[in-house]
């Protein structure tokens, strides 16, 4: 059977997004899971991948669809606030010597890092567009982290972003107060029926709605150009 049409197609400015995982998971996973969502957004967006350092299991949502023996990793160790101030060192270490990068595109904890990270480099470092997919923190976790040394946290996130979560994510209260940290008028968000995962083409109704979400901070981002 041949892959579906892909939806409706804009003519828009093609934009660089660096990719975050969630944990237990490494690049090739997310790419994987944000296949369909990649070839639905068209519009001949690029995508490069940070993986990170911490090695941990295979997610166990994972197991059943992933290779087991692949290594896996976490961008930080929640057992371990220092490891939390040294992943957004990384990552902002990564923007610097492999961007420009026009938009962030984070799944789980990725997202969680993601918004850290632009909440205390968006005065600094030009990202357009932020795209957080089922955004989730260990539980009791701030949002944007456990306070650190270097430079503060500036909220609302002055950028456009796109949300997007499903009602049966057990980490559904994260995303929806990330979207409370973000510009209003520039957010974008979206819940699906589903749980902690990205719309797959199975999905279509809730890849299209993800798709739209993204296409409007898309649009939004290129019109503060």
């Amino acid at each position: 059977m041949g892959r579906n049409p892909p939806f409706e197609q804009t003519q828009g400015t093609a934009m660089h997004f660096l990719c975050l995982h969630g944990v237990g998971s490494n690049s090739q996973i997310l790419e994987a899971q944000t296949a369909a969502l990649r070839y639905e957004l068209g519009d001949g967006h690029t995508y490069d991948y940070a993986e990170g350092t911490v090695p941990c299991p295979v997610d166990p949502g994972l197991a059943t669809y992933f290779p087991t023996d692949d290594d896996c990793f976490a961008y930080f160790d929640p057992s371990r606030p220092e490891s939390f101030a040294t992943a957004l060192h990384h990552l902002a270490e990564f923007l610097e010597h492999e961007g420009p990068f026009d938009g962030i595109l984070a799944f789980s904890q990725g997202a969680q890092v993601a918004a850290a990270l632009l909440a205390r480099l968006q005065a600094h470092y030009p990202v357009r567009c932020a795209i957080f997919l089922s955004a989730a923190t260990p539980d009791g976790a701030p949002i944007l982290g456990p306070p650190t040394n270097d430079a503060g946290v500036e909220v609302p996130l002055q950028l456009p972003t796109a949300h997007v979560w499903g009602e049966a994510d057990r980490h559904s209260d994260t995303s929806r107060m990330l979207s409370t940290l973000c510009r209003p008028e520039w957010c974008s968000p979206f819940v699906h029926s589903g749980g902690h995962a990205v719309p797959g083409g199975r999905e279509r109704g809730s890849l299209k709605g993800a798709v739209n979400a993204i296409r409007r901070t898309v649009d939004f981002a290129e019109g503060l150009q």
